[in-house]
Parts: C-alpha cells; sequence; structure tokens
C-alpha cells in the first residue's frame, strides 16, 4: 500500500528561508546547502528543487532579510541615510554568514540590496551631490557598514556614521 501525499507540504521557500536565516544569525554555523538539508532533515535537492542554487538561496535570504529596511521618505536626507544604513548595519551585523555568502556571488545584486544601493546614492543625491559624486560616496559608505558590521564591532556605529556623512555630503545652511 502506497502512502501518498502528505497532506501539507513538509518543505515550503518559506520555512527554508526561515531555517536559513537562523543559520545565518550564527557565526558558528556554516551557511551551506548540506548543512541546512541536514538541519531541515531533507536532502539538498529538496531545498534545490523551491530554490534553484545555492546562489538563489542567497538571493532569497537576502531579500528577505533587507525587504522591512525602507527609507522614511521625510526630513532631512542626511538623517534619511543615517537610519537607512544603520537599519542595514545591524542586519549585516545580525546576519554575517549570510553578507559573505553574498559577496562570493558574481553577477546582480538581490532585489532588494539594489534597492537599498538605490537609495542611499538617491539621498546623497537630496543632499546636493552631484551624480558621480553621490555614486563614489553610495559606494564609500556602503563599504564602511560592511566592514564595521562584519567585523562585529561591539560600539554604536551612529557616532561614527553621522561624522562620515557629515564628512561626505554637502554643508546645508542653517534656516533662517
Amino acid at each position: 500500500m502506497t502512502r501518498g501525499r502528505p497532506s501539507q507540504p513538509r518543505l515550503t521557500r518559506d520555512s527554508i528561508v526561515t531555517t536559513a536565516l537562523a543559520l545565518a544569525a550564527d557565526p558558528d554555523e556554516p551557511l551551506s546547502l548540506r548543512h541546512l538539508a541536514r538541519r531541515m532533515q531533507v536532502t539538498p535537492m529538496a531545498i534545490l528543487h523551491h530554490l534553484g542554487s545555492h546562489d538563489g538561496l542567497i538571493h532569497a535570504l537576502t531579500d528577505t532579510l533587507l525587504a522591512p529596511i525602507a527609507e522614511t521618505g521625510a526630513g532631512d536626507p542626511q538623517q534619511r541615510l543615517a537610519t537607512l544604513l544603520l537599519a542595514y548595519a545591524d542586519a549585516i551585523h545580525r546576519h554575517p554568514a549570510l553578507t559573505l555568502a553574498l559577496f562570493r556571488i558574481p553577477g546582480p545584486l538581490p532585489q532588494q540590496a539594489q534597492r537599498l544601493t538605490d537609495a542611499v546614492e538617491t539621498l546623497l543625491h537630496e543632499t546636493g551631490l552631484p551624480p558621480q559624486d553621490a555614486r563614489l560616496r553610495r559606494d564609500i559608505l556602503i563599504d564602511w557598514v560592511h566592514g564595521r558590521a562584519l567585523a562585529r564591532s561591539p560600539d554604536d556605529p551612529a557616532p561614527a556614521l553621522l561624522a562620515l556623512l557629515q564628512a561626505l555630503t554637502p554643508a546645508r545652511s542653517a534656516a533662517p
């Protein structure tokens, strides 16, 4: 007698992403398909069926992690930049293995990482920087956030980030 299909699928894309994000939050746990499959008591091929590849897993995790980080759209662009970058730094700090895995993938950024990158550049442009300068400073700021978060510095990054933003963006004249 055959058992037939289970009433509910045992493995879903969401369950894979949730479990993998928990793994990525532990710097002592490897973020690999085999390790994830063992944790979920499935085969690596079952995971690949839902995500396509290891790169697909990393992209799905990155998009899930970064989707809640939003640019507020109101207020001073420098303060909005600080808020956005501090939220990004916090996400990286909590999931260092994911960030390092993302660095190893060639090709375009995951959708949410690209959205954040574009938002940083737009906000820098709103401070009065020309496009070329905004792109350069975007790269400097994002690299700074990556380095600081991946170094797992216990210090609050806000004061250093605010000082860096003041150095990289045009001075605003005080309102009369």
